[in-house]
């Protein structure tokens, strides 16, 4: 998980969308339809709209500020108060950070919410503890976490981010690529039952498409104020640490790229752009043919690799 992130930060610090640096040889499993001939012919990867992918949660997303802002009591909720403990983490000891993680959730209300001006008294009890870090300034600013959602200078790319996320399952386009040519489940299910094909494509020198490597967890997260703030703060503890501590600013993307736990056997990397859309592919490799394949099948492969100069391999029968 943890190389995912970094690479997903640097990633996003190249400020280039065609950055790839991962695995040189990736894998796509198919099986023989009506576009097989095609794809090998003219070079494409297809990018299939995220509402159509196998896993029905894909870029499922929704807007609820009210999990992070009691808007009748002006009041800070559970979710957002976690963010701001997790945030002091880095910059003091364990011992500390339990003390002002105890100590904010010792002035918690009831209804787990939080009034903003006791956490402003708090944070000049929290400076003693953590000592590099300004936590009224800092605690000022996650307060007033509504009032910068509304702010005109950043109500456009704001919009712009929102509009995505929502629409993410029908604009956003989806082509899976997998780390390994190996893995018994993938034939299975996307070669059917080893009767189709998988194509190794070498990236070495490929710059077409944004490649990210998929994260696995146990819970995603949906909330796109949520993962905006998330960026938010990330910016900010960069700038409060000097650059000194390299924040996660990945949350948006995540929206677009984490998959549950249980999808974790198809180590997956996957091409985005827009849906229903054609990009260049990388120069096949390779195809393996499934122990399966039909005779038929088997022939026009090979056909089609004295064309396209590409190599042929049949997976024997286990």
């Amino acid at each position: 998980m943890e190389n995912k992130i970094q690479y997903l930060n640097e990633y996003l610090d190249s400020k280039n969308c065609n950055y790839y640096n991962g695995p040189k040889t990736l894998y796509k499993y198919r099986p023989f339809d009506e576009y097989t001939v095609d794809m090998i012919e003219n070079n494409y990867l297809f990018l299939c709209p995220a509402e159509n992918l196998d896993d029905k949660t894909e870029c499922v997303t929704d807007i609820e500020l009210q999990n992070l802002y009691e808007l009748e009591t002006d009041c800070l909720k559970r979710q957002c108060i976690d963010l701001i403990i997790e945030m002091i983490k880095p910059y003091t000891t364990l011992e500390n950070y339990e003390l002002v993680k105890n100590k904010i959730y010792n002035i918690m209300s009831n209804d787990h919410t939080v009034n903003p001006s006791f956490m402003l008294e708090l944070s000049l009890e929290m400076q003693k503890m953590v000592p590099n870090f300004d936590c009224s300034l800092f605690t000022n600013w996650i307060i007033n976490i509504p009032e910068k959602l509304n702010d005109p200078s950043m109500k456009p790319q704001l919009e712009r981010l929102i509009s995505t996320a929502l629409d993410a399952r029908k604009v956003i386009g989806v082509c899976s690529l997998c780390e390994s040519n190996e893995v018994d489940d993938m034939w299975n299910n996307y070669s059917k039952d080893k009767t189709g094909y998988c194509i190794e494509y070498d990236l070495t020198n490929y710059h077409t498409g944004q490649i990210f490597p998929v994260i696995y967890k146990d819970k995603r997260e949906t909330n796109i104020v949520i993962t905006l703030i998330g960026n938010f703060i990330g910016q900010l503890i960069q700038n409060f640490s000097n650059n000194q501590i390299l924040a996660d600013k990945t949350q948006y993307l995540s929206l677009f790229i984490s998959k549950y736990k249980e999808w974790e056997y198809q180590r997956e990397w996957r091409v985005l752009g827009d849906a229903g859309t054609k990009i260049l592919a990388p120069k096949i490799k390779t195809i393996y043919l499934g122990a399966n394949v039909s005779k038929t099948n088997e022939d026009k492969m090979k056909e089609l690799s004295l064309k396209y100069n590409f190599k042929i391999i049949k997976l024997p029968h286990k």
